[in-house]
């Protein structure tokens, strides 16, 4: 069935922008019957009612809770990577249930803040969504400076580190925990100081294997790991 993000308003949902461009090229007709979501963590079963050039609308005819959104708080603080790399992050950080993403700057990364691009990322979040079937899309943030990371780290239940120095995989640490970060590099890594600094709120270091991989591999397996031993 074809998906949607819309403004909902009483019982109907308004197209409009983006996605009244998208209804257009999906060829929605009077009468068909689509599925609405509004990030609020329902699925709305709706039939198209208007068709027009500047708007559409379809009521509402049912709603079921979404059983595809995060279970837990699985939070990934992503060291700034170069080029598409982040929208491939996001794209399958979206389908492997994460629910937030802080990209952030330090010592060797290679790339440029730009929180332009956040309008952009949330965008390639809501299509993924439609792709997996969850109904709330990543949550993604400006980007940090080192010490801002630092000092977000401190709110969480537990700090997992993906160091590539480090063998250990253990999965009884993340056992019963609902609010979890996940901490990767960029392509550079982390000067010695910086993973004192990591090291200094209690993480544990991750191993992910005898390979170094890439920082988007890197993000990308460690999300799928970690979910899949907590259920995400």
């Amino acid at each position: 069935m074809k998906k949607f993000f819309a403004n909902k308003v009483d019982n109907e949902f308004i197209f409009e922008g983006d996605e009244l461009a998208h209804f257009n090229v999906l060829r929605c007709k009077l009468g068909e019957n689509i599925l609405c979501l509004c990030e609020d963590g329902f699925d709305y079963l709706c039939e198209v009612t208007v068709l027009g050039k500047k708007q559409a609308k379809a009521k509402i005819i049912s709603k079921e809770l979404n059983n595809k959104n995060p279970k837990i708080n699985i939070t990934v603080f992503q060291g700034l990577v170069k080029g598409e790399k982040l929208d491939l992050i996001v794209q399958k950080l979206t389908e492997l249930g994460i629910t937030n993403l802080y990209p952030f700057e330090s010592e060797f990364i290679v790339a440029k803040a730009n929180n332009n691009k956040i309008s952009r990322l949330n965008k390639i979040s809501l299509e993924a969504c439609k792709q997996c079937g969850r109904s709330i899309p990543l949550n993604i943030y400006d980007v940090l400076s080192f010490n801002e990371m630092i000092h977000k780290l401190k709110n969480f239940d537990i700090v997992l580190f993906a160091n590539e120095k480090n063998k250990i995989r253990n999965f009884d640490d993340i056992k019963n925990k609902n609010n979890i970060a996940i901490v990767v590099g960029s392509e550079g890594g982390f000067s010695d100081k910086e993973i004192e600094q990591i090291n200094s709120v209690g993480a544990i270091n991750f191993g992910l294997g005898e390979r170094i991989l890439r920082a988007e591999t890197a993000c990308i397996a460690m999300s799928a790991i970690i979910g899949y031993n907590v259920n995400v």
